[in-house]
């Protein structure tokens, strides 16, 4: 059976697989059989961060009700972390036992030996020694691979490229050379995908039901592109990155502004009672950061019909304030539920951001 493999960041990024696109993933394992791992140090990871996160975004919500409190009378609202905590632990064990998930055990590694791999310094480790969590992870891949437990293909969801693998000739994300060659049968090394986006549309969607919008009910082609402008109108301003393709600048910068869009493919797909719907095409933005003083003068010629625009000159005495707009691609997966009429979830993914390594 064919078997797919999820690291953290990918359990993280979907929500802590709350979101609407990682339940419709796990249904369309489901419905094609395709077997769905998950290593258990990336349980013990979820767990670990998941009263983290929710402590900060706790915290943020109440400064929201105190702010707003001094403006209008509302009822302030207090989430309990601990029972929060809880129900979430609880969730996903059901999650994870009605959707028939495999958790891989740990590796049969000792800690000496974990520690002399850290110190030879190849990958996953990173030069510093650091990395042990990741190479718990890819030991757990390979051993549950090596067991047999699996027929070829097999698949690694990660979008930590950078310590698991590289770019091909092609610019196709592969696993380092290194690493694949560990699993000594070829076929059976896992190709690797950086979102359950590309592994969805790669693995699972070819073998699921196409469907038209004309039968599905209070749903046409306009109400599509309704979507796709409020979502992204909703979705991209202020949304950070380390940069975007076409900016000269980067190293954190944010969206401020979103312009017109233009929508050049719309696919659906039937996922038991859902419609999962692609939708692929470009949207101007504007974007905010930083540069280097030196740069923007050596590098952007004012009268030249630059695309940088100096918001502030003097910032401080090395950067100035910049922005700058450019056209960028964008993928919009909305989920639909057909039987309560309306849209459960959406996300939206830039494929020309680019991204720094935030996760560790």
């Amino acid at each position: 059976m064919t078997t797919i493999y999820i690291d953290t960041n990918i359990f993280m990024n979907e929500s802590f697989f709350r979101s609407a696109q990682a339940l419709a993933f796990l249904k369309a394992c489901s419905i094609v059989q395709v077997s769905v791992v998950i290593p258990e140090i990336v349980i013990d990871e979820v767990l670990g961060n998941y009263p983290k996160k929710l402590r900060t975004k706790a915290k943020e919500f109440q400064r929201v009700q105190r702010e707003l409190g001094r403006l209008i009378d509302i009822d302030m609202q207090d989430v309990s972390v601990t029972d929060e905590v809880s129900d979430y632990e609880d969730w996903l064990y059901q999650l994870i036992d009605e959707k028939g998930v495999v958790i891989a055990p740990y590796p049969k590694i000792s800690v000496k030996e974990l520690v002399d791999r850290s110190y030879c310094g190849e990958k996953p480790f990173k030069e510093s020694g650091e990395g042990h969590k990741d190479f718990l992870v890819w030991e757990t891949v390979k051993e549950h691979i090596d067991s047999d437990s699996t027929t070829p293909p097999n698949f690694f969801v990660t979008n930590n490229v950078k310590d698991f693998g590289g770019k091909d000739e092609a610019d196709k994300d592969i696993l380092f050379e290194k690493l694949a060659e560990q699993i000594e049968d070829v076929k059976r090394r896992p190709v690797l995908f950086t979102s359950l986006r590309a592994v969805f549309d790669k693995v699972l969607a070819p073998h699921l039901q196409d469907i038209s919008l004309d039968e599905i009910p209070d749903l046409n082609s306009d109400d599509i592109q309704m979507m796709t402008e409020r979502y992204l109108l909703e979705d991209l301003p202020q949304r950070t990155a380390f940069g975007f393709e076409g900016v000269p600048f980067g190293n954190d910068v944010n969206i401020s502004g979103v312009g017109a869009s233009d929508i050049s493919e719309v696919t659906l797909k039937k996922v038991d009672d859902e419609v999962v719907i692609f939708v692929s095409g470009s949207v101007e933005i504007e974007v905010d950061g930083f540069m280097e003083k030196h740069s923007y003068y050596s590098d952007v010629d004012p009268d030249g019909g630059s695309n940088v625009y100096v918001v502030d000159s003097d910032w401080n005495n090395h950067v100035m304030a910049v922005s700058s707009s450019v056209e960028t691609a964008f993928e919009l997966s909305i989920v639909y539920s057909v039987a309560e009429e309306k849209v459960t979830g959406y996300q939206i993914a830039l494929p020309d951001e680019i991204e720094s390594d935030w996760y560790q």
